[in-house]
């Protein structure tokens, strides 16, 4: 196969069920197919004894991210093989290392041109476009809006680089939660993020975002608002008004195949159940289940 076709790179070796369990090269082939007595010797041996063990395989549910992530570690002869797609860890097809360079760069020009200047992450284009994306794919996926409650409070007592900290932390307490293979992180703005969950432990992944939140915030807070429980600040009146320490709540949707026809139908519903899960004190969630 690699003297007929010459544009052929690399070839994944499977075991009985579709493993992929190693990469055969075709610069190693040709150049050992030269070598004296090859075909006596290997010609009826079997290709696992030549194969290199370590092929480069993702998911096919796998993001842009991660598998750049992969290939930052890969020497020159691993980016000419390119790499192995599988699904449900059965092989289904390759692709060429130069095809997901141009996809990561472009991805990267998009991210950085509607990113987030505090935290970096995707901002409201490449969130629409993720939501409509899934939803032309006919998936079901899950979509949280999470929003900081009495967080214009704390900004008044202590500042906005305080402020900026805390939106930080928020989003490092969500990124540690989540699945990075299968789910999405965005940024609208402010203490605004959106998640577009695949992983179907979601709900408890919405939990333990908020249990771990609520535990970290509170090192945002000095001592005495720590055991006042929040901060005081005044009204338009004059008159003082109790805040309760920053909590964290989130709207969430469920999505099912050709339920909605636009992320902007999405949004809406999110915003309700948003409003919703602050009626509740404290860190909370609240999963709008209309069909």
């Amino acid at each position: 196969m690699f003297r007929v076709d010459p544009q052929l790179n690399c070839l994944a070796v499977l075991d009985d069920e579709s493993h992929v369990i190693g990469v055969l090269r075709s610069l190693d082939i040709l150049r050992r197919g030269t070598e004296g007595f090859f075909d006596e010797l290997l010609g009826l041996r079997s290709c696992t004894e030549i194969m290199d063990h370590r092929p480069l395989v993702f998911d096919a549910s796998s993001s842009l991210r991660n598998m750049s992530k992969a290939v930052i570690n890969l020497n020159d002869r691993q980016l000419v093989d390119g790499f192995f797609v599988t699904e449900s860890d059965r092989y289904i097809g390759s692709g060429r290392m130069t095809d997901l360079i141009k996809a990561v760069a472009e991805q990267r020009i998009t991210t950085a041109q509607y990113a987030n200047p505090l935290t970096l992450l995707p901002g409201n284009v490449p969130i629409d476009e993720k939501i409509q994306a899934d939803l032309e794919s006919d998936v079901r996926f899950v979509v949280a809006y999470f929003d900081l409650d009495n967080f214009k409070a704390f900004n008044d007592v202590y500042g906005y680089r305080a402020g900026d900290a805390v939106i930080q932390l928020t989003e490092k307490i969500i990124s540690q939660a989540i699945d990075h293979v299968h789910d999405f992180l965005g940024h609208v703005g402010g203490d605004d993020f959106v998640e577009v969950f695949k992983s179907i432990d979601w709900e408890s992944r919405v939990q333990q975002a908020l249990d771990n939140f609520d535990e970290a915030v509170r090192t945002h807070f000095s001592e005495a608002h720590r055991k006042a429980g929040g901060v005081v600040t005044k009204n338009r009146q004059g008159l003082d008004v109790f805040h309760p320490i920053v909590s964290l709540s989130a709207g969430l949707v469920k999505v099912e195949a050709g339920e909605f026809g636009s992320h902007a139908e999405i949004s809406q519903r999110l915003v309700d159940g948003k409003k919703l899960a602050k009626q509740t004190a404290g860190s909370s969630y609240f999963v709008d289940r209309r069909q």
